[in-house]
């Protein structure tokens, strides 16, 4: 929070709330932390953030931090992708779906104690937008690209014509924009904290969601207390520390040791042990997430759709899901997940079938096979629990038809940085649904805006003009049929063209401490701190 300097007075309780501040901090973050203090809540993650500007970031570590900093036009009803009011009261559309105009709570300020009205929220729209905004710096913006086309993309424009009002004008009806709207990557925060150090905005954001963040010691924990402005309820934890925890016995001690309230993405096996435990529950939060494997069609041999046919065939999908992932994971057929606006069930899983692989391959010429990369995050991901182990098994599936794969271990930083710029022949990765709309798994993963090199999300770099026309279709259709069908296309194209293999679609695990209350699951793996209070 800013302090103004007018008075020595101000100064010295400002030094000693810091200090105070520190004080809570260290004691919380020793080993034990918070067991003896209802107010704390300590929580495990897999790793650590990437960056806390929820614009510049894709990972869900990073987005469901900033989810408890950041507040949105609107969100998501706890538990379901329906849209309720959130810095915005009301909202309603022009005719041809080309306008929409919110209308804000008023009186709302971010945690520096600045107004949250329409010129802020239009401040931050422009940033994403506009490359030419002052505040908007070198980063990708990955998801305002993926969900809006680009820079400008579909949005023409950004009104405020007073305190609360906000229109936004777009250049086509856009049928998820409400979704959209309500993910973690579009939340609002503080032109005064972003125009004042826009770098430096990704380590301590100022934002006006329930919690602020007090402390980030990389690769250690993330620190965030409850923000005195927060219009809503006031959480029951005060104090919410995010450890990271990569080495996962670890990680499982600690939830049984009670060192940790709750543990966010453990591994199957671990969940099978930590079911039988009294002192803690498994919550499956519903299945939104696709793991797959992309194949770079810009790079020598998978520009050819029968060597991508051949890895399909190559990799044994039903022994993986088996070997690899828990309750609730199923061997993805369509792209998009099972139940999804567009599913299509004439597309099915390719089989495991190494000799139609192989005459595959010597069809494309290939008979000796061909020597390539694999790109994998050494870090767990909610889709993909074992990520060393599952690229052994996927190299060996491939080595058994000839194709001879060089493995590419990352920290997932670098990882991020190497795929979404090329670097890779091949990459395993992974999604996590951010709204419940089929766009949301085809458009940004697939479709030729989103591969842009350096931001890409579509890591197989694959640009097909007629699957590009699905996308518009299904983006601009206001009725659920024709969405429907577009959809329906696209995942039969994905499955015909396969620019990647889609390899499980599963829930995702937590593990919370019996002790807490109020934990709803949400099938975007997104943790509501601000509801969850001591069991009493």
């Amino acid at each position: 929070m800013d302090v103004h300097d007018s008075h020595a007075l101000t100064r010295v309780r400002a030094r000693a709330a810091a200090g105070l501040l520190a004080c809570a901090i260290l004691a919380a973050c020793g080993d034990g932390a918070g067991r003896d203090d209802p107010s704390t809540l300590v929580v495990g993650q897999v790793g650590d953030a990437i960056g806390l500007d929820p614009s510049h970031e894709t990972d869900g570590i990073s987005l469901n931090v900033t989810s408890q900093v950041f507040d949105t036009l609107v969100r998501f009803r706890p538990g379901s992708f329906d849209v309720v009011p959130g810095i915005a009261t009301s909202w309603s559309a022009s005719a041809d779906g080309r306008a929409w105009t919110f209308v804000l709570r008023p009186g709302l300020r971010f945690s520096d104690g600045t107004p949250l009205d329409a010129a802020a929220v239009k401040y931050n729209f422009d940033r994403w937008r506009l490359r030419e905004h002052p505040a908007h710096g070198e980063g990708g913006y990955p998801y305002y690209r993926s969900q809006f086309g680009g820079s400008p993309g579909d949005v023409a424009a950004v009104l405020a014509p007073n305190r609360t009002t906000l229109t936004l004008r777009l250049r086509d009806p856009l049928a998820p924009l409400l979704r959209d709207l309500a993910m973690p990557s579009f939340g609002i925060g503080s032109p005064a904290a972003i125009a004042r150090d826009p770098a430096g905005f990704g380590v301590r954001p100022v934002a006006s969601g329930p919690y602020a963040v007090a402390e980030w010691v990389r690769g250690d924990h993330i620190t965030l207390q409850a923000n005195p402005r927060w219009s809503g309820p006031k959480p029951a934890y005060r104090t919410v520390i995010v450890r990271a925890i990569p080495d996962q016995n670890t990680s499982l001690l600690s939830i049984q040791k009670g060192d940790i309230s709750a543990l966010a993405n453990p591994r199957p096996e671990d969940v099978r042990v930590l079911a039988d435990q009294a002192n803690v529950r498994v919550y499956e939060q519903p299945s939104n997430a696709l793991m797959y494997v992309a194949m770079n069609v810009g790079k020598r041999p998978f520009g050819d759709v029968r060597v991508r046919r051949a890895v399909a065939y190559a990799i044994d999908i039903p022994s993986i899901v088996r070997g690899f992932y828990g309750r609730g994971t199923v061997v993805a057929g369509n792209w998009t997940p099972p139940g999804m606006l567009g599913e299509n069930p004439a597309v099915a899983a390719y089989p495991y079938d190494p000799a139609r692989a192989k005459a595959l391959l010597a069809s494309a010429g290939l008979a000796a096979g061909f020597p390539t990369d694999l790109y994998y995050p050494t870090t767990p991901r909610p889709y993909m629990p074992d990520p060393e182990r599952l690229a052994q098994a996927i190299a060996t599936d491939l080595g058994a038809v000839g194709i001879d794969v060089r493995l590419e271990p990352l920290e997932f930083g670098a990882f991020l940085r190497a795929v979404r710029s090329g670097e890779h022949a091949m990459c395993l990765a992974g999604w996590t649904g951010d709204d419940g709309d089929p766009d949301d798994f085809t458009y940004p993963l697939l479709d030729a805006d989103g591969a842009v090199p350096g931001s890409a999300q579509n890591l197989s770099f694959w640009r097909d003009a007629r699957f590009h026309a699905l996308m518009l279709a299904g983006r601009r259709a206001t009725g659920e049929r024709r969405r429907r069908a577009a959809y329906m296309q696209a995942n039969a194209m994905i499955h015909d063209q396969v620019p990647a293999v889609a390899i499980v679609h599963g829930t995702v695990p937590l593990v919370v401490s019996r002790a807490v209350a109020g934990v709803i699951p949400r099938p975007d793996s997104i943790l509501n701190f601000e509801r969850w209070k001591p069991r009493t």
